[in-house]
């Protein structure tokens, strides 16, 4: 990621971590860099009139939208009329982002969607098994307590929690936060 020199801004983004607001300006060698030509020929693009700041430093955008407009299309490098990627390039482009991708997941900042739904769903299953059998072992101590029937008292429990099992299983993901 490229580093911002004019604002000085950061932004944290959903994961918290601190990332650099995009760039802005660029030295010679930079801008040489993002249109893909040497740095003597942004030299001679400045003295046919290409914008730098007061440092000497070129407003990206400025400078490339001056490129573009002051430039042939025959004479222009990758700016524009980027050819597209040979197969052997693009195999390339598609092994460094799986590097990147198996990268970001050693160092624990991406899982895998399928494992994290099974864990979901194998705690989901518990808690329910579990709150199934919490009616049948408060039956019994509930019945003795209130000197009721336990056969009834289960019955009782196990409908009430079933009924607030079936009203979990329907409520929206977003509104269990406030249940």
């Amino acid at each position: 990621m490229q580093s911002a020199h004019s604002s000085g801004e950061q932004q944290i983004s959903i994961f918290g971590q601190v990332a650099e607001p995009e760039q802005r300006t660029a030295t010679k060698a930079q801008f040489a860099d993002i249109l893909g030509m040497s740095r003597g020929r942004v030299s001679q693009l400045i003295k046919e009139g290409l914008p730098t700041l007061g440092n000497g430093r070129i407003d990206i955008k400025l400078g490339k939208a001056w490129y573009v407009a002051n430039t042939s299309a025959a004479k222009r490098k990758s700016l524009v009329d980027a050819p597209p990627l040979t197969p052997k390039g693009e195999l390339e482009r598609i092994k460094a982002e799986l590097a990147k991708l198996e990268l970001e997941r050693e160092l624990g900042n991406i899982i895998d969607k399928h494992a994290a739904q099974k864990a979901i769903f194998e705690r989901a299953r518990g808690e329910r098994d579990a709150w199934m059998g919490w009616a049948s072992r408060a039956a019994s101590t509930l019945s003795a307590e209130l000197g009721s029937d336990p056969r009834e008292t289960y019955a009782i429990l196990d409908r009430i929690v079933r009924d607030h099992l079936a009203d979990l299983a329907e409520t929206p993901l977003k509104d269990l936060a406030n249940v």
